[in-house]
């Protein structure tokens, strides 16, 4: 038995956390890694929030902060139209990842 938690759950409890504190978020989007069963590979979450400049994809990364999130994370902000870019292939994440689920939408 691992003593880490499910990466899936930390990952949503990360999202919730996220949705709650920064109520202008629009989307959270799970990023996969090539390695996601690796206590080491961080959870990644792709935040949409209209509040924010346009800079691209800029990966931040924040350590654990046991026992509720015991992996480390990184989150990446964009805006609307930099994440339509990324559904279409014109603004790429890095090597290896991909988007994954949704763990957060707003109402429209």
């Amino acid at each position: 038995m691992s003593a880490f938690p499910d990466k899936d759950k930390v990952a949503r409890s990360l999202a919730e956390a996220h949705r709650l504190d920064f109520p202008e978020i629009r989307r959270i989007v799970r990023v996969i890694g090539t390695d996601e069963s690796s206590v080491h590979e961080p959870v990644k979450l792709l935040e949409v929030n209209p509040e924010t400049s346009p800079s691209g994809i800029v990966p931040i990364t924040f350590g654990p902060l046991p026992p509720k999130y015991p992996y480390p994370s990184i989150l990446i902000e964009v805006t609307e139209e930099e994440y339509q870019r990324i559904c279409s292939g014109e603004l790429v994440l890095p090597d290896g990842w991909k988007r994954g689920e949704t763990l957060y939408q707003a109402a429209a």
